[in-house]
């Protein structure tokens, strides 16, 4: 995930202060909603766009969403007070079947190839400055990118990453919830402390995300993803912006989608 020196106040100035936006901010969708859902047979929050077009993206800061904020129940999270919540929702024409997108999804050391828009430099930036796959959650246990294979439902698989803006080495835990024949569901926990200097912005398991992946009869896909933070640091809320956030949310969708992740415009200038 990030950038060096005076730069670390920069992200820390797109991934850290109390996150004190009071109403979700989108790109791409309606502002309206009470907070993300995904329901089989009802509307989702953000809504799906038009095929290929631009993702819809939803920001809630923890102030928006209350405390406690309940997950809505796809997410299987317990309640908890949130310190903010995004979630995004995108269709794309991939010819790809589930094993080929398994192998892009296992291809850890391509996360450092991620570029986003940053609101605090008004450029293209790498999203994470290193990226390894690991053999467990010790940070030495380096190894090579996942295969397809080893990417199945209940496998727990471990990456190493460090954002561009804080430079420091983070172990998350890729949990396999879900592989079928049409369908991927992931969840990506920290299985350690976010830390800047001697400060911790978030604690161990409290940056949290899900990705569903659903490929469709048409051959074409329908993405939806939502990562909540809890008890992030003061310091973190203030850097953590919802623009930020939401552009590194689409990084993501671009990559898992093969879009250029640099291509303009950004979702959020």
């Amino acid at each position: 995930m990030s950038m060096v020196g005076t730069r670390s106040a920069g992200l820390l100035v797109a991934f850290l202060m109390l996150l004190l936006v009071p109403a979700p901010i989108s790109a791409g969708a309606p502002a309206d909603a009470l907070a993300p859902r995904l329901l089989h047979g009802v509307a989702s929050y953000p809504a799906l766009p038009a095929l290929d077009a631009p993702p819809n993206v939803g920001f809630w800061s923890g102030v928006a969403l209350g405390a406690p904020w309940s997950p809505p129940a796809f997410t299987e999270w317990q309640p908890a007070p949130a310190s903010f919540v995004v979630a995004l929702a995108g269709r794309f024409t991939d010819s790809r079947d589930v094993d080929a997108m398994l192998a892009r999804i296992g291809m850890i050391s391509a996360l450092s190839e991620v570029r986003y828009w940053s609101v605090t430099d008004r450029q293209w930036e790498k999203l994470f400055a290193r990226a390894t796959s690991l053999s467990g959650p010790d940070s030495n246990a380096q190894r090579g990118d996942f295969s397809a294979a080893e990417i199945h439902s209940g496998s727990e698989l471990y990456f190493l990453s460090a954002d561009n803006r804080l430079q420091k080495d983070m172990v998350t835990r890729l949990y396999v919830r879900d592989v079928g024949t049409d369908r991927i569901v992931l969840e990506m926990k920290n299985v350690a402390p976010l830390r800047w200097f001697t400060f911790t912005m978030v604690p161990a398991g409290d940056m949290q995300t899900l990705y569903f992946l659903d490929r469709q009869p048409d051959g074409t896909w329908q993405f939806y993803s939502v990562t909540r933070v809890l008890n992030a640091s003061l310091v973190f809320s203030r850097v953590a912006s919802g623009p930020s956030y939401i552009n590194r949310a689409v990084a993501m969708y671009r990559y898992i989608a093969g879009i250029p992740t640099d291509r303009d415009p950004p979702a959020t200038p």
